[in-house]
């Protein structure tokens, strides 16, 4: 059994600890991290050690295994707690679990599958308004693409691009998630909230629930920077009277539409172990699907167009299998149609991992790798560093959507591929996703070709996801064989 003195230390980046304040130096975490022949490395957030589990084996044992042991970071519930508030993505314990129950059935893959001819209209629609030589950001495109199918089916709007008060709220909203990432505030934050909760526990009666009152109290991340500023106060606003709005009409309605809102507000629990959601419960899901919902796809689907610009014969194998895929209604999913389609924007989701990393922090005595870790020890998973790990995908940097064919991908451990994380946790759209991908990526290559400069290196931006930085510019031209 080995100490937490005998776990690698890496160095440092600067005063702030291993991550730095650019998103140079966070990409670097990450590339150092898949390096690393350690099952776990520890680096620092100011005074604060972090693990890093770095072998697909540690990572599993942190997401899957022994998920008990484990919460999601406080430092993510500060951040989003006004914008997600207690939404799948944040909550924790009997809520989380009640939540998980109910919604679990609407992500189904025969539910959602009825929304496929939804994403097929909604990209013909935007495919429509393009013409022979329009300049254009492939990533605002799949943007507003992906903002439309989700608002469609969640909210059963007919469209929903960037120029929407919503779209534009959710935006203000994750621009200041990301700016307070690596700050010092939020480290201060958190040791409010243990200490809080530590003297509530250790005490009793009007003492207790003093603290008590004062640890809800600070789950508010009033200590952050920026945290007043009125266009933040102005976009949370938009937000929550916005889709209290639809809730009402939704009721006003009868409960009669068939979104995945109205379907939210009658989700029941067969068995009766978890009550419907209230309002504000339904708000926070709301806008945690809404988030996830468009966000992680769209970049996918941008990063997907660039890798094929720079990989002709994948771009011809896709745009032979879009043709063959055709421009009939979409009545019944069948993947199988659009398998080269799923690797290609599976493989570009490896490249560019929606999400870097995944905080956790233990919640009691744990082993991970040979190592007992103490209660309140945080982890942090790398999706990032797992999908450049050379052992799992030999040549790490070269784009190959035939990494993903079935016989490949079976010769992996589990955990080497985690754009949807893993375990009780795992992303619950991620039917929805994989089924959006490939019918995006498909007519779009039907319909258009876009020129993209082979020879441009667009790089990462560390937003809420790894956007491209500068976005694709691309020139649409029309298929002369279509």
């Amino acid at each position: 059994m080995g100490s937490l003195a005998d776990i690698p230390r890496i160095p440092d980046v600067g005063l702030l600890g291993s991550f730095g304040l650019t998103t140079a130096d966070r990409l670097q975490l990450q590339r150092d991290l898949a390096k690393q022949d350690a099952p776990i490395v520890r680096g620092r957030i100011l005074h604060m050690p972090v693990y890093f589990p770095c072998s697909p084996e540690a990572a599993h044992d942190v997401l899957v295994t022994k998920a008990k042991s484990f919460e999601k970071s406080p430092g993510v519930r500060v951040l989003l707690h006004n914008l997600a508030g207690q939404g799948l993505f944040t909550s924790e314990g009997t809520i989380w679990k009640n939540q998980r129950k109910l919604m679990s059935p609407l992500f189904q893959p025969a539910p959602i599958h009825k929304y496929a001819e939804t994403m097929r209209l909604v990209t013909d629609r935007a495919a429509a308004g393009m013409h022979d030589g329009k300049r254009i950001d492939l990533a605002r495109e799949t943007t507003r693409i992906a903002m439309s199918i989700v608002g469609k089916a969640l909210f059963d709007v007919d469209t929903f691009d960037e120029a929407d008060a919503l779209g534009q709220a959710l935006t203000t909203a994750l621009h200041w998630v990301n700016d307070n990432l690596a700050s010092p505030s939020l480290v201060a934050h958190v040791m409010m909230l243990d200490a809080t909760e530590t003297i509530a526990a250790k005490t009793r009666g009007r003492v207790k629930a003093l603290f008590e009152s004062v640890h809800d109290r600070v789950a508010a991340p009033f200590l952050l920077p920026g945290v007043r500023d009125p266009k933040l106060l102005a976009a949370v606003k938009i937000l929550d009277e916005r889709i209290q709005g639809m809730i009402d009409e939704r009721r006003r309605q009868g409960l009669t539409r068939d979104d995945l809102l109205t379907r939210l507000l009658t989700a029941r629990d067969p068995d009766g172990v978890a009550a419907h959601m209230s309002d504000r419960q339904v708000r926070d899901e709301a806008v945690t699907i809404f988030v996830a919902g468009h966000e992680t796809t769209a970049t996918a689907l941008a990063w997907s167009f660039y890798l094929l610009a720079r990989n002709p014969e994948a771009l011809e194998r896709a745009r032979a299998e879009a043709d063959a895929f055709g421009d009939e209604p979409i009545t019944k999913w069948q993947p199988e149609r659009l398998a080269y389609a799923t690797r290609v924007f599976r493989e570009a989701m490896r490249l560019y991992a929606p999400i870097m990393m995944m905080p956790r922090r233990t919640l009691e005595e744990v082993e991970i790798a040979g190592v007992v870790f103490p209660a309140k020890s945080i982890m942090m998973v790398s999706s990032y560093a797992q999908h450049y790990r050379a052992e799992s995908y030999p040549d790490p940097e070269r784009f190959d959507p035939d990494r993903w064919l079935p016989q490949r991908e079976a010769e992996r451990h589990r955990a080497s591929y985690l754009p949807f994380s893993a375990g009780p946790r795992f992303c619950i759209g991620i039917h929805f996703a994989m089924m959006e991908g490939p019918i995006v990526l498909a007519r779009l290559l039907r319909q258009w070709s876009f020129e993209i400069d082979p020879e441009r290196v667009i790089e990462e931006d560390d937003f809420a996801t790894v956007r491209p930085r500068g976005g694709v510019p691309a020139i649409v031209r029309r298929r002369p064989d279509v």
